[in-house]
């Protein structure tokens, strides 16, 4: 079965297995702050029981963007990937293996405002060594598939930046990919997410007009990570 590729909310586990387990704390209350951290605990516990079945693997795929360009209920904007072909262009993100079939099913339901698409023999460099992967043989891997956007980069606009509770539930996945893989790899992805991520800019009032999150972060003095949740 062909693993989905995430690179925006998917990058935090518990967000993945909210998906399809009942978590006693709603996700709106994190988005209010009325939760007592943007992780919940319980999906914490339920990622706990998972993890030895559902593998994460920390890749680039060429041929995408990424942008803060997705208008969310929640206020400002979430992540959307966008086809280019353009063999420059690459993002980060999670290959996550391991999924039932019932369990990417509920997955690929909540994500209705994207194109599910199947990228065949995928352009991937990965972050690790992959004979450390247990159970993950990607020398036959000839398809990922992608929660993404049909439309073309110079189509885009962000009227707002990003959303900050997800942004910062992005960036605690990122920390989560260095507990299971090292602090450097966390350091190293990290970095990237930020140069390969596009928002609008900070220094200007055009609504078509892009900076990459880590220019953005340099701008407002934000270039270390957010504090832990």
């Amino acid at each position: 079965m062909a693993p989905i590729f995430g690179y925006g909310s998917l990058i935090l586990p518990t967000s993945l297995i909210s998906r399809f387990e009942n978590i006693d704390t709603a996700i709106d209350d994190v988005y209010r702050a009325d939760a007592d951290s943007t992780v919940r605990d319980d999906a914490i516990d339920r990622w706990e029981e998972r993890k030895d079945r559902i593998t994460y693997l920390p890749a680039k795929l060429w041929g995408y963007r990424r942008y803060y360009s997705l208008e969310s209920d929640r206020g400002d904007m979430m992540l959307e990937a966008v086809r280019t072909g353009d063999v420059d262009d690459w993002i980060n993100g999670v290959l996550i293996f391991g999924l039932s079939d019932e369990e990417k099913i509920q997955v690929k339901g909540t994500e209705s405002a994207y194109d599910y698409e199947t990228i065949e023999d995928p352009r991937l460099e990965y972050y690790v060594d992959t004979d450390r992967i247990d159970d993950v043989d990607v020398t036959s891997l000839s398809e990922i598939e992608i929660f993404a956007k049909n439309i073309d980069p110079e189509d885009l606009r962000a009227e707002n930046p990003r959303n900050r509770t997800y942004h910062e539930r992005i960036c605690t996945g990122i920390m989560m990919i260095g507990e299971m893989y090292g602090a450097d790899v966390a350091d190293e992805f990290y970095e990237d997410f930020c140069r390969s991520t596009y928002e609008a800019a900070y220094d200007a009032d055009d609504a078509t007009t892009f900076n990459t999150v880590a220019e953005n972060n340099r701008i407002r003095g934000e270039s270390s990570w957010p504090a832990r949740p």
